[in-house]
């Protein structure tokens, strides 16, 4: 997770003019040797990658917005050691190869990849007793697919070897987990038209984001030791199978309570809370039952604004006082 991690912010952080090419995106990002020639064989899927790596951070940070976690990793990388093998590190794992699959498969039906465009396999296909027929562009999520695998699962396996290494084969199937979460639903042109134009297209990404939010909530731990295949940690559930769409994880989380800087923790102190809510954003679960502090905020706006004849608005000025609660 470290060195994907790094990646993600170095895209994110990085100006858009920078990123553009094959050889800028390979000036300070960690790229396995193996993903550097795949951005020299295909340029015009950078912008894609970066896109993919932004929307998978996004929705990190909107999913975890209101957690103890908030997807936010020190910036001291040196310390994201510390959530390897997590159930933070599994969403992070599928939320941003999902987010590579997104973004690659729309620039192929935006007509920016010369190998691949619309899904054809559709078109001419239909229900002509229902009124209606496959036609437009169809999002291909095939070739999507194919670039996540060799650009993300690669570099994974040459680390692996032939080991065995449980930790390794999780974080593939995470990745997995995350393109499994893609699919494409119909769309079709209505109205009063006689026979209706459908094509597929693929789920919004925050609708795929709330999915993987429920896997990590769900999340399997595994054993770190692998035999054939990877396995529960509790002996009494290994009859249970994993499914492809699970998220696994080996370690438990550390504690995001308090800061610690060793392990790049910052802590939930200072975080805003919500006083009457039950969920992870209430300042019961999010201050970890240290409490909270509470001060007032002025808000000063326009306000009653009116067109007067002629040209002009007037407003008023309006004052608010809100109750704003922080942790301890």
């Amino acid at each position: 997770m470290l060195k994907w991690f790094q990646f993600l912010q170095c895209l994110i952080s990085a100006p858009p003019r920078l990123l553009v090419s094959a050889d800028a995106i390979m000036v300070d990002p960690p790229l396995s040797p193996g993903q550097q020639e795949l951005c020299r064989q295909k340029p015009e899927l950078v912008p894609a990658i970066r896109e993919g790596a932004r929307l998978g951070l996004q929705e990190c940070r909107s999913q975890f917005r209101h957690e103890r976690w908030d997807c936010r990793p020190s910036r001291e990388l040196t310390a994201l050691h510390c959530f390897a093998g997590t159930k933070e590190s599994a969403f992070v794992y599928a939320v941003t190869a999902a987010g590579l699959v997104h973004a690659v498969t729309r620039s192929c039906s935006a007509g920016n990849v010369t190998e691949c465009s619309c899904d054809t396999k559709l078109q001419g296909g239909g229900s002509a007793s229902e009124g209606w027929h496959w036609g437009g562009c169809s999002d291909d999520i095939h070739y999507g697919m194919s670039f996540s695998r060799s650009f993300l699962d690669a570099p994974i396996r040459n680390a692996s070897g032939k080991s065995g290494n449980g930790l390794l084969a999780m974080n593939l199937h995470n990745n997995e987990a995350g393109r499994q979460v893609l699919d494409c639903r119909c769309h079709g042109v209505s109205g009063s038209c006689a026979v209706k134009t459908c094509w597929k297209t693929m789920s919004s990404f925050e609708k795929i984001g709330r999915f993987l939010k429920d896997k990590y909530e769900n999340s399997i731990q595994v054993s770190d030791k692998m035999k054939k295949k990877l396995r529960r940690k509790e002996k009494s559930q290994r009859k249970i199978p994993i499914q492809k769409e699970d998220l696994l994880y080996v370690n438990k989380s550390p504690n995001y309570c308090v800061e610690d800087q060793k392990l790049g923790i910052p802590g939930t102190q200072g975080r805003e809370c919500n006083r009457t809510s039950d969920g992870p954003d209430g300042c019961n679960l999010l201050c970890c039952g240290r409490g909270y502090n509470t001060h007032v905020v002025r808000h000063v706006e326009r306000c009653e604004c009116k067109f007067v004849w002629c040209c002009y608005v007037r407003c008023r000025r309006c004052e608010t006082m809100t109750d704003v609660h922080t942790c301890k």
